[in-house]
């Protein structure tokens, strides 16, 4: 047995080392790892990490996950469309300005993650990802505006394919940092499992970058094949549901953010 899990660390970091495998399987490994070891910390990463972070608080996102991406709208105009017109969060209401900003946590699973970023690599396509309750949002602004010929149809960030590619590129890179960590503190011709400790101090080197190597003893979590969002205790709902910086949950979609030669009439008084 002892054998077969240090050969499962051993396929790990193969997995990690090869830039064409997805991480999924070197993530399913790690909860399987995380099971024999008898760590609860890995297991809820690597979990998290597959089935998304959806209904976890945003301070529980790690902050490789977190991007900057510019808001933008679609509109309709008397003298055609226009597609992508970046935005600034100051131009919105004022009361969702303190809600969204252009800073955004992809919460999706890796797989759902990798796919989106095939998709948007070498293209000019974007990740188009809207708030839960963007279409309110574009009502509210619509009857700010006052011009039933001016009309913005939607709001959404749009995410390029850098900020995905790196966002991968950090969870590899925190699978390859779990790896060298738990090789450094295990003998080569120690056959047993890493410890619950080892991992634990592993997991807060390579993924919260905390290099005092405090044990991390991590909860078993909850709701997280859920799409909805629970405030923290001390936070009370805004209008979506939020407060501050915190971002509900996502539709995720892909558009092609089209060039266009209208000219880009106001639409915001």
């Amino acid at each position: 047995m002892n054998r077969r899990e240090r050969t499962l660390l051993a396929q790990i970091e193969q997995d990690v080392l090869d830039d064409t495998k997805p991480l999924a399987g070197a993530l399913r490994k790690c909860v399987v790892l995380g099971g024999h070891a008898g760590s609860a910390a890995l297991r809820d990463w690597a979990q998290r990490e597959l089935r998304g972070y959806h209904g976890v608080d945003l301070a529980d996102v790690p902050s490789y996950r977190i991007v900057v991406a510019p808001l933008k709208i679609d509109a309709a105009l008397p003298t055609g469309f226009v597609r992508g017109q970046q935005i600034s969060p100051e131009q919105l209401p004022e009361f969702a300005r303190d809600q969204i900003s252009n800073e955004l946590p992809l919460r999706m699973g890796i797989g759902e993650l990798e796919a989106a970023a095939r998709r948007v690599s070498g293209s000019d396509d974007v990740l188009k990802l809207q708030h839960a309750q963007a279409a309110e949002l574009v009502r509210f602004m619509n009857h700010d505006i006052g011009n039933p010929r001016q009309n913005i149809t939607e709001l959404y960030w749009a995410v390029a394919s850098p900020a995905l590619m790196g966002v991968l590129d950090q969870v590899r890179t925190a699978l390859a940092d779990l790896v060298g960590e738990l090789r450094a503190t295990m003998s080569p011709a120690d056959d047993t499992l890493p410890t619950s400790e080892q991992i634990g101090q592993a997991l807060n080197v390579a993924v919260y970058g905390n290099r005092s190597r405090v044990v991390v003893t991590g909860a078993q979590a909850s709701g997280e094949s859920t799409a909805s969002v629970v405030p923290a205790a001390d936070e009370e709902p805004g209008l979506f549901g939020t407060t501050g910086r915190r971002i509900g949950g996502v539709l995720v979609g892909l558009a092609t953010v089209a060039g266009t030669a209208i000219a880009l009439v106001p639409l915001f008084k």
